[in-house]
């Protein structure tokens, strides 16, 4: 009875949570830039394509935000004396829009030219609203009443066409160019304007994508499939409408209005991401809304400006200090340790080894290998056994020598450097080789290290690069353009990469002086390090992450500007991570990948039919036998849904008659939470399903299913609901009965015992049988008693070897335990009476509680503990111990250092 009622409130409480979870990431996926930290209340935003961003706010102030910091046109340039509504950029000028004119602003030339508008009534008036934008390469101007289309050959504007239209209800895409007028929606062309589509109510905003537009209206919001001059097919997106923003990009379509903004779902749900006064971003209204080029969505509120890009949820952002030390070497044998306070932790923030006290002198370089650790400092270099904790003995040329660059090769030997001076030293036989500064001839200071896995070493020089293979070194003829190089990494077909200030390029060391470009700088950018996985290589420049598949497509995407230290690190074979100053990207390199990658025509997967239910999975089976005897058509296709897919996807369209979808080719498609779909007790009809199936990191499949349903009742429905609670009310009745006639047997049995005398002549010999049986039960009772001693002794050694990782998880102390999640979680509540997260959680702060008394830092016991969030932290600490950690131990501490000792 407790636990029925126990999950009857767990799932009313999970159903009002949910939307409070979702929300949360979907607000902290909109990213603060530093340098657009003072820019708010925008009203257009027009993009330079040999890069950054021109922002316009309500106040009519332009500014440049080049990806470090802003710069207001204001300080190079005398505005117009009309207020400026609205900007673009196209024919290699930034276009300003007044109320009058038309300003081009040439910012190489510092030149500005004005256009006079040919202004028809309407676009005279004073409350006469307008854009600007960029189609196909032609700068439009939009304006209540008129569309006008700048003529580079007469070097002016011509109005296009005029009509009774406001501005804002304008929409323009590559092939279709779109006007609201009251309830009516209308195509313009060469030909004339046409109605092509009306509504119930008035519309109150519109946005388009290739040949897809959404309305919003006050009662409801809209997906159209267009063709040429008409609409092929109609969705009611959702029924709540009066928004007065639309957007489609950066995974969904967004709608703004008085309450907020808001992520708009196929299955007639509108998400709140964000309402006015909400802490994580301030603001009391939505001022601007609108996606990029690469759709990502800009969003702007009366008091700050955000921006959420196309893979933005792939990439995990945290904050805090940047390491004291990275340890350097060859990646594959050696994974990348940080020094954080005085413990060494790997990328997961493991504890692994604590750094001896170095009287705070600052660690230069590190590095390592499987059971040997070294450090350089200004006194000289120091190493640690992994394994005892105790301080390596180095030869004295090694333990003077203050490296600026520790390296450790795949051969296991550690390479040392000091300005141009070189040592290398094997630890196995503790010999020392000092190469001196003749190694080289004259290339300045050594930069970094870097093994290839192939048998050579690159040493990265201020003004060269050398190769170092067979004891000889080899000098590498560059470009002197490409000088100094800021990275290297040698991809798995042996490709050397080298990163610079020109961009990244290639080189084969087969062919002598063979460097070819892969990606080209954009006008200030630099970049700061390369690295690579299984998903392609991945370079971060001060302006993007620059990603090059293994079939050399290139594709960047943005993140914010890297301040101070930059270092990239592969933690496994599908993930990313980034240090760059205070900040922390981890990116999942394979869904990033595939959500930058257009996905190739690939068709496989398998459908069939089971208990009376649809299923399809990307499981590799023959589909062919799989649907010999069913009924259904099924049309294998590769139409791309509107976004590349990295988990299942399904579009579920309702059809008039067999062979003539309601609403065409839409691509709202929504995401399942397993890698199986499953139709049943739905309303009988005739349905087109539509899945997408991701299959590698490059492609995905399209499913096009025809699918007739039996038509069943409403009612049928209704029925199941209440046999399903009739069921659940007998079995509350039957735990009741069970636990009355329980304590009624327990009353009878407490009555036979007072009767019954001490002893009975009679019963003597059944005694005999029951003390034989006790006897057997008594052995078996010990059986069992060591069988759950013995399980008990592995699962708590079992999480006291993971507790301290912030990625111990059920599912792998149930993998080090052999047994799946669901016996794991019974077990524990048989022997513990709690679930195994509980367990974890109490081993975690109990844990914690003794290293607060020893004096440690909230910051380092959370990271000991086995958290990465200190706030989070605290709050578990807090709701266990009732005080926070600063409080338990300013309280404990003193009573630790003052109890008498033993």
């Amino acid at each position: 009875m407790k636990r029925l009622l126990l999950c009857l409130i767990w799932v009313i409480s999970t159903f009002f949570c949910l939307p409070l979870q979702a929300n949360h990431g979907l607000e902290t996926s909109f990213q603060a830039y530093p340098g657009l930290q003072a820019v708010a209340n925008v009203r257009d935003i027009a993009y330079q394509p040999g890069g950054g961003v021109w922002l316009l706010n309500h106040q009519g102030e332009v500014v440049f935000f080049d990806g470090h910091q802003t710069h207001p046109l204001s300080d190079v340039l005398s505005l117009p004396e009309e207020k400026v509504t609205a900007i673009a950029f196209a024919h290699d000028a930034l276009w300003m829009a007044g109320q009058n004119f038309i300003y081009r602003y040439q910012s190489g030339q510092h030149i500005v030219t004005r256009y006079r508008l040919p202004q028809t009534v309407l676009a005279r008036q004073s409350d006469a609203q307008s854009r600007l934008a960029n189609i196909n390469g032609e700068l439009w101007h939009i304006s209540d009443g008129q569309l006008s289309r700048y003529v580079v050959e007469d070097n002016s504007f011509s109005i296009w066409r005029a009509g009774q239209w406001r501005a804002e209800l304008t929409w323009m895409t590559n092939e279709h160019r779109l006007i609201a007028i009251g309830q009516a929606l209308y195509q313009v062309s060469e030909q004339g304007i046409h109605q092509i589509r009306r509504f119930n109510s008035p519309i109150t905003a519109i946005t388009g994508q290739d040949s897809r537009a959404w309305v919003s209206t006050h009662n409801a919001v809209y997906l159209l499939a267009l063709d040429e001059d008409s609409v092929t097919g109609q969705h009611i997106l959702t029924q709540q409408g009066g928004f007065h923003y639309l957007a489609s990009g950066a995974g969904g379509v967004w709608a703004a209005n008085e309450q907020g903004l808001f992520l708009l779902s196929l299955d007639g749900s509108a998400s709140p991401v964000w309402t006015p006064g909400q802490s994580a971003i301030d603001g009391t209204r939505v001022t601007f809304l609108r996606a990029d080029a690469e759709g990502g969505i800009w969003f702007s509120t009366d008091q700050s400006l955000r921006y959420r890009a196309a893979g933005q949820r792939w990439i995990a952002h945290q904050h805090g200090p940047f390491p004291q030390a990275i340890t350097q070497g060859f990646a594959k044998a050696s994974d990348p340790w940080l020094l954080r306070g005085r413990h060494w932790r790997d990328l997961s923030g493991r504890w692994l080894a604590r750094m001896p006290d170095q009287n705070g002198d600052k660690i230069k370089s590190a590095a390592r290998q499987a059971t040997q650790l070294w450090w350089s400092t200004e006194n000289g270099v120091a190493g640690l056994d992994t394994r005892t904790g105790s301080r390596l003995t180095l030869p004295e040329p090694i333990a003077n020598f203050a490296a600026e660059h520790l390296y450790t090769d795949a051969a296991g030997t550690l390479w040392l450097a000091k300005g141009p001076q070189l040592i290398r030293y094997w630890p196995a036989s503790e010999t020392v080789v000092d190469y001196g500064t003749g190694w080289q001839v004259d290339e300045g200071d050594v930069e970094g290290f870097y093994d290839d896995g192939r048998g050579s070493v690159w040493i990265r020089q201020q003004q060269g690069l050398t190769r170092y293979r067979d004891g000889q070194f080899q000098a590498i003829r560059l470009p002197v353009s490409l000088l100094p190089l800021s990275d290297l990494y040698t991809d798995e077909r042996g490709r050397l990469w080298l990163a610079s200030a020109q961009g990244i390029y290639q080189y084969d060391h087969t062919t002598p002086d063979t460097v070819s470009a892969a990606y080209l700088s954009l006008n200030n950018e630099q970049f700061h390090c390369i690295t690579g996985n299984k998903d392609g290589v991945w370079a971060y420049s001060n302006q993007a992450i620059v990603h090059i598949a293994p079939r050399g497509v290139v594709r960047t995407f943005r993140l914010p500007t890297p301040m101070g230290q930059v270092v990239c690190r592969v933690s496994n074979p599908h993930q990313l991570t980034i240090f760059s100053g205070a900040e922390r990207f981890v990116i999942n390199t394979d869904q990033l990948a595939f959500s930058l990658r257009k996905p190739p025509k690939v068709v496989i997967g398998a459908v069939w039919q089971q208990d009376r239910r649809w299923r399809i999975a990307p499981r590799q089976q023959t589909a062919m036998t799989l649907l010999e005897n069913n009924p259904t058509q099924l049309e294998w296709g590769s139409w791309p849904p509107e976004r590349q897919v990295s988990r299942v996807h399904y579009q579920l369209i309702a059809k008039r008659h067999p062979g003539n979808p309601m609403a065409g080719q839409l691509a709202a498609w929504q995401q399942t939470s397993s890698d199986t779909i499953t139709l049943a007790n739905m309303a009988g009809g005739d349905y087109q399903l539509r899945i997408a199936i991701p299959r590698d990191g490059a492609s995905h499949t399209v499913l096009n299913l025809d699918i007739s349903l039996p038509m069943l009742p409403h009612m049928m429905s209704g029925a199941i609901l209440a046999v399903f609670v009739s069921i659940v009310l007998l079995a509350v009745g039957l735990a009741f009965k069970q636990r009355y006639q329980a304590r009624q047997q327990s009353k009878r049995l407490q009555q036979h015992r007072t009767t019954q005398p001490i002893f009975d002549p009679i019963a003597a010999q059944p005694d005999a049988v029951v003390v034989e049986m006790s006897g057997h039960h008594a052995k078996r009772r010990a059986q069992c008693q060591q069988l759950r001693s013995a399980w008990i002794s592995r699962f708590m050694q079992a999480v006291e070897n993971g507790f301290t990782n912030p990625d111990f998880s059920t599912h792998e102390l149930a993998a080090a335990l052999a047994m799946s999640e669901r016996n794991l979680q019974r077990k524990c509540r048989q022997y513990f009476h709690i679930t195994v997260t509980s367990y974890i959680t109490q081993k975690r702060l109990t844990y914690a509680s003794g290293l607060l008394k020893q004096g440690m830092s909230i910051t380092e016991t959370a990271e000991a503990c086995g958290y990465r969030d200190p706030a989070y932290f605290s709050q578990r600490f807090k709701g266990y111990f009732g005080v926070s950690p600063s409080q338990y131990r300013d309280r404990i501490l003193p009573q630790v250092l003052t109890s008498p000792t033993d």
